[in-house]
């Protein structure tokens, strides 16, 4: 199955595959790849605005079948406890979330898609189309927010999308692994390379600025290194399964605190 369109989200990661996600915690070591399977982590405030985000961007059309946006209750009373209970119920089998976190993730949305560029990326093209490929001798698996073209747009929410701000983030969330990760499944199973892998960048705070962009050769080329890497760890994570060690050397290691931490000596004039 090297690609599919609309493949639900928990069908994609019942797949046992590298991916961008995984490999970040693979170059920590193998250890935090595995205890992410048995131990999976209950997703932050910032990871649920980012999926209603998400949706309402790339998807609105299919909101209402998997979203309910629950009005306010008050719980402290016997009334208000009882109508959420059952509001609950009444939409089963859906995300639920409030109507102040609805209101945030709505205005985010408007915001991405006034932006000139985005309208154009996102009017032809296909949301959440999962990628499957073999590479460095490891199966791997992407899901692109959106494929257009020869073009995939992936929306990251932030505090600062300014260029030097996001490029920070780019940085801090090895956001460039992830652009050569899709990149060479794009060209492993449609054929061709692709031309831009486009961050959407959004303030997750009021006005919601957004910047696009996409990266320069050299941080694409230090994202497919750093992929090969996590390849290698991935291997030994398939071959460990539950007995790899969680430690980082097995030696004495000596660190230093960053520079900018140092206190020079003080001297008098």
């Amino acid at each position: 199955m090297p690609s599919h369109v609309g493949m639900p989200a928990s069908d994609y990661h019942k797949v046992e595959a590298l991916s961008a996600s995984g490999a970040k915690l693979l170059l920590r070591s193998p250890a935090h790849y595995i205890a992410s399977k048995t131990t999976p982590r209950e997703p932050t405030a910032a990871m649920r605005l980012g999926t209603l985000t998400h949706a309402l961007i790339l998807e609105p059309e299919k909101f209402d079948a998997e979203f309910a946006v629950m009005p306010k209750f008050d719980r402290r009373t016997t009334i208000g406890k009882k109508a959420a209970e059952e509001f609950e119920q009444d939409h089963a089998g859906k995300t639920i979330v409030d109507e102040a976190a609805y209101d945030k993730a709505k205005a985010i949305a408007a915001s991405v898609r006034r932006h000139p560029l985005v309208a154009q990326g996102l009017a032809n093209g296909h949301a959440e189309v999962s990628l499957f490929w073999d590479q460095h001798g490891v199966p791997c698996k992407a899901r692109c927010d959106y494929m257009t073209g020869s073009a995939i747009l992936d929306v990251k929410t932030c505090s600062d999308a300014s260029p030097e701000g996001f490029a920070r983030q780019i940085a801090n969330f090895q956001y460039h692994l992830q652009a050569a990760h899709y990149a060479a499944g794009f060209r492993e199973v449609v054929g061709w390379e692709l031309d831009r892998f486009i961050f959407i960048a959004v303030e997750s705070d009021a006005p919601h600025a957004v910047g696009v962009y996409s990266l320069d050769a050299r941080s694409l080329q230090s994202g497919r290194l750093l992929m090969e890497r996590a390849a290698s760890a991935y291997r030994v994570a398939l071959e460990q399964a539950q007995d790899a060690p969680a430690f980082y050397s097995d030696m004495l290691v000596e660190i230093g605190v960053p520079s900018w931490a140092q206190v020079e000596p003080y001297t008098a004039e």
